[in-house]
């Protein structure tokens, strides 16, 4: 795995001039100075005049270096005068620690932070807040005392606790996904000029969260991670939420997939307010599987109004039953309650149940909506979503963490093969909403989404999204794409704003992950031969130089040849590298960009 948080440790090293003698300072001035100026980054003269200076002004905390490394610390240790210690040698040491986040401001709000505030208490988001009280360890206690202009030295070891190291957390991201999923949904904000949008990747059988992005946009334009929006936002999902009303029509045996209803001229009213189909006129009568693949709206409220007017509580509670209205209970904080209407709500109106069917006085967030799709391609078992793969530390064995079941079974068998194949259409069948993001490589199914915000308003803003899995016949992952507020005149529908950020991920994930890939076996001289001319290797040739290669392509040959090969950084491209492949040390670490 790479990196995504890690604890680092520098120090300061200072001069107390007033506790050692004269004696001793005259006497080992001159080779302290020559050893501090081959160690350090100043000259002979600068630490020979500066020491000497601090001597003679009786400085108690002269500062000699900052930030220098636990190996120019031991080495300074064992230096002339300061390898009596600290109170005959005069050597202060000042300890930092800080957090350092190789991937920058990739995932940020997702690895969060954590802090201590005036009065002690730990305060911070994302998984560092999450597992703090994992990785933070146990502090430590060290005799000081306080010395000139409020600076403290330690005086005494005697009575020092060392502090405890906290333990490493093993997180189910992947650092390759999350760059493909950060990148894919980055481009397609800047393309629509979207306020802001999120992106999650789910292993379906797991419930693994292998990426996750969320990007917001500032008042110049551009776009960072702003809060975690697939976590903390919970918003009215339009027509994804139809894939919920269809099981529970399907499972109480309101309609089956070939039941024809009509979808009258696409407007139904209701209390005077109109529900329309995006196609104007409608879709005539359709069977039950096309009013999924069309997206109809008028097909799914006259399925659920129809079937449930006289019994409202009935088609709430099956909602209820599936886990619609629970809470995940993420380990990071700030999840949003979902929110299903029931008739026993005081706000419950004759168009609640209408308006429930195709999404909107529904809230949900972007990872409580995946979770639900993912139960579907995971043959009806609603798994947690899980951030933390393992927990290790040098000493202790490593505790792995197990998958958590919400739900064994959201809806029939059934019912599952039957929503499942209309999943698919929606991608795969001529006419479907994403019938632009199918692939002659492999199937993907899902749902694509268009929900209208601030719709009593003559400012009408809309919500993309499309959420789905792939590939089809053995769905290895989940993905959801939610972006908010696009530009109206560059495009609104999820088909044309958030589809197509999802097929690219789909697109990379299948192309890198081998399972997914059918193709037929090779021998190993095949093999070889293969990679060798896709790496243009020269017959013979006793060295290899990489640059630019896809990481995917040159793992499995420099395993081949007896390497071991760690990756540092973020990318998928090898930056340049030469490889001896004779060399005694089979271990390299390549550079990704």
């Amino acid at each position: 795995g790479s990196l995504l948080a890690s604890s680092s440790t520098s120090y300061n090293i200072y001069f107390d001039a007033v506790t050692v003698s004269k004696n001793n300072f005259n006497k080992y001035i001159n080779p302290l100075s020559k050893a501090l100026s081959e160690t350090l980054d100043k000259p002979f003269d600068f630490y020979l005049n500066s020491l000497k200076t601090s001597k003679k002004l009786k400085r108690r905390y002269h500062l000699i270096a900052r930030d220098i490394s636990i190996n120019e610390l031991n080495e300074i240790k064992k230096m002339p005068l300061f390898n009596m210690g600290g109170v005959r040698g005069g050597l202060i040491v000042e300890k930092n620690n800080y957090r350092e986040y190789p991937l920058n401001k990739i995932a940020e709000r997702t690895i969060g932070y954590e802090r201590q505030n005036e009065i002690n208490e730990y305060t911070g988001v994302g998984l560092e807040h999450a597992f703090g009280t994992i990785l933070r360890g146990k502090n430590g206690s060290q005799l000081m005392q306080k010395i000139s202009n409020g600076k403290w030295k330690p005086i005494s070891t005697e009575n020092r606790i060392d502090p405890k190291p906290g333990l490493d957390i093993v997180t189910t991201i992947n650092v390759g996904f999350q760059d493909i999923a950060h990148h894919s949904l980055l481009a397609q904000l800047e393309e629509f000029e979207a306020d802001h949008g999120s992106v999650v990747v789910m292993e379906t059988q797991t419930g693994a969260i292998k990426a996750i992005a969320n990007l917001g946009r500032t008042s110049e334009g551009k776009y960072y991670e702003k809060l975690n929006y697939a976590v903390g936002e919970h918003f009215e999902p339009g027509s994804t939420f139809k894939l919920m009303a269809m099981i529970a029509a399907l499972e109480d045996d309101i309609v089956k997939p070939l039941s024809i209803i009509d979808t009258e001229n696409g407007i139904l009213s209701f209390y005077g307010s109109q529900v329309r189909d995006s196609k104007k006129g409608g879709y005539g009568k359709i069977s039950v599987n096309d009013v999924f693949k069309f997206s109809s709206n008028t097909g799914i409220v006259k399925i659920i109004n129809d079937g449930y007017s006289s019994n409202p509580e009935k088609f709430s509670n099956r909602l209820y039953n599936m886990g619609l209205n629970n809470k995940l209970n993420l380990p990071i904080l700030g999840e949003a309650r979902p929110k299903i209407p029931h008739p026993k709500d005081k706000d419950w109106s004759g168009l609640s149940l209408p308006w429930m069917a195709y999404g909107y006085g529904v809230l949900l967030t972007p990872l409580q909506i995946l979770t639900f799709y993912n139960a579907v391609a995971n043959n009806g078992v609603m798994v947690k979503p899980i951030f933390l793969s393992e927990v290790n530390s040098f000493s202790k064995n490593t505790i792995k963490t197990k998958k958590v079941v919400l739900n064994p079974s959201i809806c029939s068998d059934q019912t599952l093969n039957e929503v499942k194949t209309m999943l698919e259409s929606v991608v795969n069948d001529e006419g479907g909403t994403a019938y632009n993001i199918r692939s002659k490589d492999y199937k993907i199914s899902g749902k694509t989404g268009t929900g209208q915000v601030d719709y009593n308003t003559e400012n009408v803003q809309y919500i993309s999204s499309f959420v789905g899995y792939f590939p089809s016949d053995k769905p290895k992952y989940s993905c959801i794409v939610v972006i908010h507020k696009p530009n109206k005149r560059k495009g609104y529908y999820g088909s044309a704003v958030a589809a197509p950020v999802f097929k690219k991920i789909a697109d990379k994930l299948h192309s890198i992950t081998p399972e997914l890939i059918k193709i037929n076996p090779l021998d190993d001289q095949e093999l070889n031969d293969l990679l060798t001319h896709e790496l243009k290797i020269p017959n013979g040739s006793e060295n290899l130089e990489i640059n630019g290669k896809n990481f995917t392509d040159v793992l499995p040959y420099l395993e081949n040849l007896g390497f071991s090969v760690e990756f540092k950084g973020n990318g998928l491209l090898v930056k340049k590298h030469t490889i001896f492949k004779n060399s005694l040390n089979k271990k390299i670490v390549l550079e990704l960009s």
